[in-house]
């Protein structure tokens, strides 16, 4: 068994000091925390303006944390609820009102209606609402200035370009549709009466000097092409044997038709540029960009349970493509981003899908819209939750 050894005096010594050098170090350390934590405070005062949630988006980039500023934009909520992105504001139709706010969130204009089916448009100029199968339709522009519509036949459908010039297709008789088209402010530029053709959809270009026009006719569906300076047509596409439902401008030159079994591309001279075959899938959502390409969400199942995102550009070809495991809620193109709503996730996407970004701490919203400032607005039913990332 080991013997303790005494301690001498020197020992005692030299422990003695080793505490006090322990004790002063701590001191010390202690102060320049202290020290520091005052500095960090006054700079969070001084700069306090600067750290704000986009100012950290750009010090982190996409990947970094979430915008913690999220601000309520409030409205009625009512029965057939509609939504569009109007400027950086928000417009909201239902059966019961008409609600236009600005980029704060302010309502700065309301109509008490009674719309058996709201539509609303939206674009850089204002919104246009329009009550289908009855004669009322409303523009406002951002500042909340409205103007009321009243053609003479009920509105068959109508639809609005990003520069706020849109068209009323209605019913007249005699005919089987008046196509007018109005500038954003609401001034009629140009009318096309058809006489053989149901009209199913029609647009405006991009640049304001085209109407392209699809119809239902005996034989088949018709692409009808104007330009709003000639009363002469200027070209018109056939496309048969293909129930056809929806059409937009992708950009100056090119309209993408919808179609229940393929996607055609043409050209304002009437060629046809390209196609997209379905091949035997559903098409469960789509969104037709203002920048050049189209999104779909197609599947092998009608009620979905995953499929497949794809964009295409001007005449067809996929640009890119990613496996859903969860079905699309909503889609929103805003220039060559796609923003993809799903039960699970909020996810932001270049144009040929590359992901820039996730968000899987949702889901309450029935919409989300990609704004052209860059942020998003998820749209619950009685309010709008605007944040960026």
């Amino acid at each position: 068994m080991d013997e303790k050894q005494p301690v001498t005096g020197t020992e005692q010594e030299n422990t003695a000091a080793d505490q006090r050098r322990g004790k002063t170090l701590r001191r010390i350390l202690a102060g320049i925390l202290t020290l520091l934590l005052v500095a960090l405070a006054l700079l969070v005062f001084v700069y306090r303006d600067a750290l704000s949630g986009e100012s950290l988006r750009k010090l982190f980039g996409r990947g970094g944390a979430e915008s913690t500023a999220r601000e309520a934009f409030t409205y009625e909520t009512g029965a057939e609820q509609m939504f569009a992105a109007a400027g950086n504001g928000l417009a909201v139709a239902s059966s019961s009102s008409l609600q236009l706010l600005n980029e704060a969130g302010e309502l700065v204009f309301k109509q008490v209606v009674s719309y058996d089916t709201p539509v609303v448009f939206g674009s850089t100029a204002g919104a246009l609402f329009c009550d289908l199968g009855g004669k009322n339709s409303v523009f406002t522009d951002l500042n909340g200035e409205s103007t009321a519509i009243q053609p003479g036949g009920e509105i068959l459908t109508a639809g609005m370009n990003e520069n706020g010039w849109f068209y009323l297709a209605t019913a007249e008789a005699g005919y089987k549709a008046l196509v007018s088209v109005y500038n954003n402010k609401c001034e009629k530029q140009y009318e096309w009466w058809s006489g053989s053709g149901y009209v199913l959809r029609a647009a405006v270009s991009p640049d304001n000097r085209s109407l392209a026009v699809l119809c239902a006719e005996r034989d088949c569906t018709k692409l009808h092409f104007f330009s709003l300076n000639s009363e002469t047509e200027r070209a018109v596409a056939e496309i048969p044997d293909e129930l056809c439902y929806d059409l937009a401008w992708l950009n100056g030159d090119t309209v993408c038709v919808v179609g229940e079994t393929v996607l055609r591309f043409f050209l304002d001279t009437g060629k046809e540029t390209g196609a997209y075959a379905l091949e035997g899938r559903y098409l469960l959502d789509y969104t037709l960009s203002r920048s050049g390409f189209a999104a779909i969400y197609v599947s092998d199942y009608r009620s979905g349970a995953g499929g497949t995102l794809l964009t295409l550009n001007g005449d067809g070809r996929v640009m890119g493509s990613a496996a859903l495991e969860r079905d699309v809620i909503s889609l929103c193109a805003e220039g060559k981003q796609l923003l993809v709503m799903t039960s699970g996730d909020l996810a932001l996407y270049s144009q040929d899908l590359v992901r820039q970004y996730a968000n899987e701490t949702l889901m309450t919203a029935k919409r989300a819209l990609l704004r052209p400032a860059g942020d998003i607005l998820l749209l619950h039913a009685y309010s709008a939750e605007r944040f960026s990332f």
